[in-house]
């Protein structure tokens, strides 16, 4: 009797993946830390962050397996130089996990939907059209020169004692560090802020 449920158990599950196919993928590379990752990405939720390993890696999931089969992310590693590109359907329903070395410059354009960046020390250049963006700046004092400005909604820079609201915003800050930061949104909110300290 034993061996007949668990047979049954079985093929229902089997019946259950048959049914649900998959709606997640991923891929990994090789990449050194101390290198410059460029990033084009279409629309939808990210959350990149930094790793002690010396490898890039892209999980992504999406609300079903046709919409899975639109996704393509492509990874192009020449020695210190990486290119992420990812393409696919334009929904918040695509939502994407990218690992890369913590010791890393960025450059990053996506033309909508929310953005984290955490636990990641270099250089960052960030634009984003429309949605929330959230970088986790590490310490104030490892920067030598931040800009940051939105057309439209917050600037939440905690990091840097700056809170700004409404049309038009921007800031610019001054220090001794050695890392540059530009952020800058058009619609959205924006914040800027220390992981630690929260």
């Amino acid at each position: 009797m034993r061996g007949w449920l668990a047979l049954a158990i079985l093929i229902g599950a089997a019946t259950v993946s048959a049914q649900n196919p998959a709606t997640s993928s991923s891929l990994e590379r090789p990449f050194p830390a101390n290198g410059r990752v460029k990033m084009d990405l279409v629309a939808g939720d990210y959350t990149i962050a930094g790793t002690s390993g010396t490898k890039v890696r892209l999980d992504w999931t999406t609300r079903d397996a046709e919409s899975l089969a639109k996704v393509r992310a492509t990874v192009d590693v020449r020695d210190k130089e990486l290119n992420i590109t990812t393409d696919g359907p334009r929904n918040r329903d695509l939502k994407f996990r990218i690992q890369i070395p913590s010791q890393s410059d960025l450059y990053i354009r996506l033309s909508a939907g929310d953005l984290t960046i955490e636990e990641i020390r270099g250089n960052k250049d960030v634009e984003l059209r429309a949605g929330d963006l959230r970088i986790d700046v590490g310490r104030a004092e490892d920067y030598n020169k931040v800009d940051a400005s939105l057309w439209a909604g917050d600037i939440r820079a905690s990091a840097f004692q700056i809170e700004k609201e409404g049309l038009f915003r921007s800031f610019d800050w001054s220090g001794k560090g050695p890392y540059r930061l530009h952020a800058h949104l058009m619609a959205g909110d924006l914040y800027l802020y220390s992981k630690d300290a929260r």
